[in-house]
């Protein structure tokens, strides 16, 4: 994949009024988002659990996670982030881009939106356009 990097606000979502603008790789390969811990810790944002990560090397560590309100490209929602130590890179990961509803287009190197699936219910009658033009009607 190209990298390119992209930026996005965080914030508290205990305190919304305390955010901050950085600039993050995208990298669909990582789960979840690294953002600086002491970054995080700055905004009030406290850890809510330890996880075990494995690396690209096949070496375990472990890190703190905790939960932030994230907003990219005019998408927002709240996430779970790694609290990224010295030396670790902070990166967009592919839940929160999940999360948001966006996908790494590699050759623009840029985000585009999804279009997210949808498990449909067994009462429903009829099936709906692929192209969403049904929407209008409801």
């Amino acid at each position: 994949m190209g990298v390119f990097t992209v930026k996005l606000t965080i914030w508290n979502p205990a305190q919304p009024s305390r955010s901050e603008e950085i600039e993050a790789m995208v990298d669909t390969g990582a789960s979840y988002s690294w953002i600086s811990a002491s970054r995080l810790a700055g905004l009030g944002i406290r850890p809510a659990r330890r996880m075990a990560f494995r690396t690209i090397e096949g070496k375990m560590i472990e890190r703190e996670v905790a939960a932030v309100f994230v907003k990219v490209d005019g998408y927002m929602g709240g996430d779970n982030v790694v609290m990224a130590e010295k030396g670790d890179t902070e990166v967009l990961g592919a839940f929160t881009l999940e999360g948001l509803g966006l996908a790494a287009d590699p050759v623009k190197k840029v985000l585009v939106p999804t279009i997210g699936m949808a498990l449909v219910s067994q009462k429903s009658s009829r099936p709906s356009p692929r192209d969403g033009s049904d929407l209008q009607r409801r």
